[in-house]
């Protein structure tokens, strides 16, 4: 699917998983839960509303807090 934007998305089904790709056209106008995709990591998981940054635990999990701010 090809967005008006540029930005493009390629998804696969499978049996058991889905594949999706993902194109950005403009980096600089995209913000949301994973940062502003500037290569930046400093700005990533980055709550919506209080603009704190978290981190994941040891597992790799985030806090669900900071997932639901970007819904």
């Amino acid at each position: 699917m090809q967005m008006p934007s540029g930005n493009k998305i390629i998804g696969h089904l499978y049996y058991l998983h889905m594949h999706l790709e993902i194109y950005i056209s403009s980096k600089t106008l995209t913000e949301g839960l994973c940062g502003s995709f500037d290569d930046n990591t400093a700005n990533d998981l980055i709550d919506k509303n209080t603009r704190q940054q978290s981190r994941p635990d040891r597992q790799g999990r985030i806090d669900t807090e900071v997932a639901k701010s970007w819904r």
